[in-house]
């Protein structure tokens, strides 16, 4: 089994790690797999991400739309905050899935809300949720999504994203590593390109809580699910393929 996963601020790692520790998936970081065309063949294949406004981000839409998986199964698991309005079948209309399921987990968009003051107890529940997920997967349950038209566009709904840096920032360089998009560079001070994923990475894991779009976002607490660590994010992100997670799966070279 194989599971691709996407992750900004831990939740889906979260969720991609409890799935493959009870299936012995092999895990693969959609930013580290983006680079390459290929054909993905497996008995079973899976898609773990964050909902971005009702729909994929742009980088799960991209590689997806862009690679060729095989499988005798394929599943998704998409996680929201809020609602899910079938954001499934996005993906669903790309790729048809036997199976998918909605993982309600803490929000970390504090462009739009504060995250949550205990996220503990959402997360318990999730643990939960992935329980049966887990089982629905391991024994091949069939739960089909119905295709949708519509794209989610978290930048048609929230703006592209114009990010800042006050006098708190040290130049830890922490953005830059845990941007899954590699939109930050560090020289003299700190520049954001023009390709944002709107995951919010950098700006909830600043250790100075330096980084916003608009100044209410200071005051917001950051989140960052508290089983992932900042450097594990990093480590899942190809800027540094000397720390890049070594896997092993079943390819046809494009």
């Amino acid at each position: 089994m194989m599971i691709f996963y996407f992750t900004g601020t831990g939740n889906s790692l979260f969720a991609a790690r409890k799935i493959a520790d009870s299936t012995g998936a092999t895990l693969i970081s959609i930013p580290q797999a983006i680079a390459q065309q290929r054909t993905y063949v497996d008995g079973c294949i899976g898609f773990v991400y964050p909902q971005y406004a009702i729909g994929l981000p742009k980088m799960v839409r991209s590689f997806i739309l862009n690679n060729t998986f095989k499988a005798d199964y394929i599943f998704a698991v998409d996680l929201y905050a809020y609602i899910h309005a079938n954001a499934l079948g996005e993906i669903a209309a790309i790729i048809p899935l036997d199976y998918g399921a909605y993982l309600k987990t803490p929000n970390n968009f504090i462009f739009a809300i504060n995250s949550p003051k205990n996220p503990g107890a959402m997360l318990a529940k999730a643990e939960n949720k992935l329980i049966k997920i887990i089982n629905d997967i391991s024994e091949r349950k069939s739960k089909p999504v119905e295709p949708r038209k519509s794209i989610g566009n978290a930048t048609k709904y929230f703006g592209e994203a114009k990010f800042k840096i006050t006098d708190a920032c040290t130049k830890c360089g922490t953005c830059a590593r845990v941007c899954v998009a590699n939109n930050i560079e560090l020289s003299d001070g700190v520049t954001f390109g023009n390709k944002c994923e709107n995951c919010f990475a950098c700006v909830n894991l600043c250790p100075a809580h330096a980084i916003y779009s608009k100044k209410v976002m200071l005051k917001r607490r950051q989140y960052r699910n508290p089983i992932i660590s900042a450097s594990e994010i990093a480590n899942d992100l190809p800027h540094d393929n000397s720390k890049a997670t070594k896997v092993d799966y079943t390819i046809e070279q494009e």
